[in-house]
């Protein structure tokens, strides 16, 4: 079983799940929906975006109720057409960080090629140091569309959460799972890192629930779907909660109703008795961090 879940006093036929939500501090829309859902408890922990245009606002509302679970959200990209955000590091076109309008990268693909390792370490340091400079006291750190855990990144980054004490983000799934998740050009090197964990130490996933942004207007019945198909171990369920309005239509036209059904399905109580029904151990990082 999972070793780190066997040191907190869980057993073998334990499904522990942590329901996560992404992208806080991105936007207005996604902080006012990201809290609610925080307060109705169906949301167990979340990440925010250091970089967002709305991370003030974030780290007031975390400073209201400190009891929030919440982490940084690491990121070398910024995908939208016109709603960008820069690094926080460095305004040096070198460092691979930016691209030609002096932004961080639209596209995973761009951030790994063109990002130095050098420059990356430089980076999520600052985005670390700017969450607890701003008074958050974090309890993990993530990724935002999976930069920063590609092999070429990811010893600086379980570095970073061993130097920070604060679990990291990390699936331990097989080559063949990297493959369905569209990953599988990184399975060989992402493997042989893992291999060399002690997973007593270091907490890790055995299942991660990530592809969730689906082009649908109401999905209450898709998450209750998910949370039926949780297997005994450590289970990450992401979602990207955002309210409904100009600014989330402005930002993100595609995925805009998509991110407001988050909204409705885990502002809805009785989303967090479902999970209570269905024998699943609702967990967040913090309970994770307490055992490093």
């Amino acid at each position: 079983m999972n070793g780190f879940l066997k040191k907190m006093g869980y057993d073998e036929t334990d499904k522990v799940l942590i329901t996560h939500i992404d992208d806080i501090g991105f936007s207005h829309a996604s902080n006012v929906a990201s809290f609610e859902c925080l307060d109705v408890g169906a949301a167990s922990c979340g990440s925010i975006l250091v970089n967002g245009p709305w991370f003030p606002e974030a780290v007031a509302r975390c400073k209201e109720n400190p009891s929030y679970d919440v982490g940084v959200h690491l990121t070398f990209t910024c995908e939208y057409d016109t709603f960008r955000w820069p690094a926080i590091s460095t305004r040096d076109p070198d460092s691979g960080l930016l691209d030609e309008e002096g932004y961080l990268w639209r596209t995973r693909e761009d951030a790994v090629r063109h990002v130095t390792v050098v420059a990356a370490e430089a980076e999520m340091r600052a985005q670390i140091e700017t969450a607890l400079a701003a008074g958050l006291a974090i309890s993990h750190i993530d990724t935002h569309m999976g930069s920063v855990v590609h092999p070429k990144f990811l010893a600086i980054y379980l570095s970073l959460a061993q130097e920070y004490r604060v679990p990291a983000f990390l699936p331990n799934v097989t080559k063949e799972r990297l493959a369905q998740l569209r990953q599988g050009e990184m399975a060989d090197e992402y493997v042989e890192v893992l291999e060399k964990i002690d997973s007593e130490a270091v907490p890790t996933l055995d299942e991660i629930m990530i592809d969730t942004l689906r082009p649908m207007e109401d999905k209450r019945a898709f998450y209750r779907e998910l949370i039926d198909q949780v297997q005994p171990g450590l289970t990450h369920l992401l979602f990207h909660p955002a309210r409904l309005g100009e600014e989330l239509s402005a930002i993100d036209k595609v995925a805009a109703a998509s991110r407001h059904a988050d909204y409705e399905a885990f502002r809805d109580a009785s989303l967090r008795s479902y999970i209570e029904d269905s024998g699943c151990k609702l967990i967040g990082y913090r309970e994770l961090q307490a055992y490093l």
